[in-house]
């Protein structure tokens, strides 16, 4: 763990690890986006605004509806710390902000979206180290034995996860006063995922049928991601609705709907405008 990832002498400012990766997530996922964009022929200055418009609101919405997940939790829109954001919020603040750009400028929503895919998914690697040097969006509790406990790591006094089990879950037996006791890298899974659906996406960009394609892929991998690996190993898991299933199950279900007829729209338009 490394919330500060560098003090910059003479001045005492400190950088944070989660900040600096998110803004370098931002910076890579705006270069990779812009470089695709030149070679798929779109604007890439006017598109390149865009980009930061839409992630700006992003992070805005992502702040948003983490607060509001969090009602007792007090804090304000534009203080982003580790943890304090929802990325489900931020996606689809981000893809409505992006569709109405797209729309003014008359370009295709679904063409840059593809461009944009691969950066998301790089972004997502890379914020997935940053919340781990925080210490937050951390995994849960592993017992000596229980299935991920070769690949548990223990965070020092002072972390968040420290504070969580010693106020919460009083009387675990590996916590010490110096170490948490062992819990699910979540947040190295998470950068891991974002590095094979990077790769996906990249593969699929040189065979894509249509407009689109390659976010919608994107955005489906991502949802079976946090769904297969994040969610269930996550401390704050999402609330069980009937035996094994949860909120998040739910969710994602009608989120893969969605997109999958998406999925369908896109390429009967894309058949229905192929010159014949």
């Amino acid at each position: 763990m490394r919330p500060i990832l560098v003090e910059i002498p003479g001045l005492g400012w400190e950088l944070q690890s989660y900040g600096v990766a998110m803004g370098l997530a931002l910076l890579v996922a705006w270069f990779v986006a812009l470089r695709r964009a030149r070679r798929d022929g779109l604007p890439s200055e006017s598109l390149g605004m865009l980009f930061v418009f839409a992630a700006f609101a992003g992070i805005v919405g992502a702040r948003g509806l983490w607060l509001a997940q969090h009602p007792n939790v007090s804090g304000s829109l534009f203080n982003l710390p580790a943890g304090g954001l929802s990325i489900a919020g931020g996606v689809l603040t981000a893809l409505v902000v992006t569709a109405i750009g797209c729309l003014r400028r008359g370009v295709s929503t679904a063409a840059w979206l593809d461009a944009v895919a691969p950066g998301f998914a790089a972004g997502l690697a890379i914020e997935g180290v940053g919340a781990f040097l925080a210490g937050s969006e951390f995994g849960r509790y592993v017992a000596p034995g229980d299935f991920g406990y070769a690949l548990a790591v223990r965070f020092p006094a002072g972390s968040p996860v420290h504070d969580y089990h010693e106020h919460l879950m009083a009387g675990l037996p590996t916590f010490t006063a110096e170490l948490s006791a062992p819990v699910h890298p979540v947040q190295l899974y998470a950068a891991a995922m974002g590095l094979v659906i990077f790769a996906i996406a990249v593969a699929l960009r040189r065979r894509r049928s249509y407009p689109g394609q390659v976010a919608v892929v994107v955005l489906a991998a991502f949802v079976v991601s946090r769904l297969v690996i994040e969610d269930p190993l996550r401390f704050d898991a999402s609330p069980e609705l009937s035996g094994m299933l949860r909120l998040s199950h739910v969710s994602a279900a009608g989120l893969l709907l969605v997109l999958a007829l998406t999925a369908g729209l896109l390429r009967k338009r894309a058949l229905v405008e192929r010159p014949s």
